[in-house]
């Protein structure tokens, strides 16, 4: 009995099976970088990024999410004083992104993923980067659109995946200039995000 259980030990191969990732319902959390386009400074000044995501594999290559990003724009105008060159609303100021969105990806190498992500959601800009009114607003809500790439791979820690995103996201916000007609901002956006993944 023993002898045979040391030799079914020893036609195993010794290299082992690399177990497949996991898929299925998974969280995710990232610190990155932010910033904003189109103000008074081409990019405005770099700024932390941070979000929590929870979403669904389908299958090995696709998964549908929802997520909760905060960034901040800095040192950038988007409403300047045609007279005095002053800036007439907040020219440093929060943008928080509620959203949904959807990934699809190609293997590129074992274990690693290239994927194209779409995402859109409700964006809220604090304090407003242009008036309302006669006054700067403390939040003004707008509605986004958004794209990007992702790579991910699949870490032999069980559970666990690394990522990166390079997102873009368009964000429209309606608005009442002092006097005037109802507009709208367009706010061009950049995040870049690392991110840990937990697959359940």
């Amino acid at each position: 009995m023993i002898s045979a259980l040391f030799l079914a030990a020893s036609i195993v191969p010794a290299t082992g099976v690399d177990e497949p990732p996991r898929r299925g319902t998974f969280t995710e959390v990232s610190l990155g970088s932010f910033t904003t386009l189109g103000g008074s400074a081409t990019f405005s000044n770099l700024q932390p990024y941070i979000s929590m995501t929870l979403g669904r594999e389908i299958g090995a290559q696709a998964a549908v999410f929802a997520s909760l990003g905060i960034g901040a724009a800095s040192a950038s105008c988007y409403q300047v004083d045609s007279r005095s060159g002053d800036c007439l609303a907040a020219d440093s100021f929060g943008a928080t992104f509620v959203e949904a969105g959807v990934a699809y990806g190609y293997p590129v190498w074992l274990r690693t993923l290239l994927s194209l992500k779409l995402v859109g959601g409700f964006t809220d800009l604090s304090p407003g980067p242009v008036r309302n009114g006669s006054s700067v607003p403390d939040h003004l809500p707008g509605f986004h659109l958004g794209a990007g790439g992702a790579i991910d791979y699949d870490t032999h820690l069980d559970h666990f995946a690394v990522g990166f995103d390079l997102l873009v996201r368009y964000t429209l916000a309606r608005y009442t200039p002092t006097g005037g007609s109802s507009q709208t901002l367009g706010l061009p956006s950049l995040a870049l995000i690392p991110r840990i993944r937990y697959v359940f």
